[in-house]
């Protein structure tokens, strides 16, 4: 390859690591702006009722999911968590057409996520969710406290500082998929377009971290926030 041509490709790239990086920093800040001017507002919860039966169709009745993870448990997510992923989904920060024709979210202003939110966040449930089969969560442990906790809290409960969702109660294969998107660079992890925290790991790792989220309970939780 020519110097010329190497200087481009170094360029482009450069300039494409920017179209990345600038979008996700505009938005978390346009996030905050936003919910600063809902500050007074009280979820309607028998609003968000009523657009929650478009989110039933795939996430079920009580925001379940399904077992296997095709569609995550939602039940009981933190609204601020629920907030930046809904405003993602919309704006295609986070690419997925069925929340958008199927949950109805283009036509959605904030108080309406808002509402949305403020139900799904309400629900409460008692899911068991299974961990990998070839996952061990005593090595997962250690694994996890080195490399997870400080964002999603000791007991993989989130943290609201670092805008992060609770890990435990969800399903593991929907986890893995999701850390496989960071991985591809098809989704930002932490904000942060150059973090590479997965790439270390090996599968057999991964399914460790999932076993051990999994093995987590409810009557642990430790608010660390």
């Amino acid at each position: 390859m020519s110097l010329t041509r190497s200087l481009l490709a170094a360029l482009v790239a450069v300039a494409l690591g920017l179209i990345i990086t600038i979008p996700s920093a505009l938005a978390r800040d346009d996030y905050e702006a936003r919910n600063e001017a809902l500050d007074d507002y009280e979820p309607n919860l028998a609003e968000g009722e009523v657009m929650f039966r478009q989110c039933a169709l795939c996430h079920g009745q009580r925001g379940q999911g399904i077992l296997g993870g095709k569609y995550p448990r939602i039940a009981g997510l933190p609204e601020y968590y629920l907030m930046n992923a809904l405003r993602d989904y919309q704006s295609g920060a986070r690419g997925y057409d069925a929340m958008l024709v199927v949950g109805g979210l283009k036509t959605y202003d904030d108080r309406d996520l808002m509402d949305l939110a403020g139900y799904i966040s309400e629900l409460d449930i008692e899911l068991d969710v299974p961990g990998p089969e070839d996952g061990s969560a005593r090595s997962g442990r250690r694994l996890y406290k080195y490399d997870c906790k400080t964002c999603h809290g000791r007991q993989a409960q989130g943290k609201s500082r670092k805008d992060s969702p609770p890990l435990r109660g969800q399903y593991h294969e929907y986890l893995m998929r999701q850390i496989v998107l960071f991985k591809n660079d098809e989704r930002i992890h932490g904000d942060d377009p150059e973090d590479e925290t997965f790439d270390v790991y090996e599968e057999d790792e991964l399914l460790d971290i999932l076993a051990f989220v999994a093995a987590l309970d409810d009557a642990d939780d430790d608010n660390d926030d």
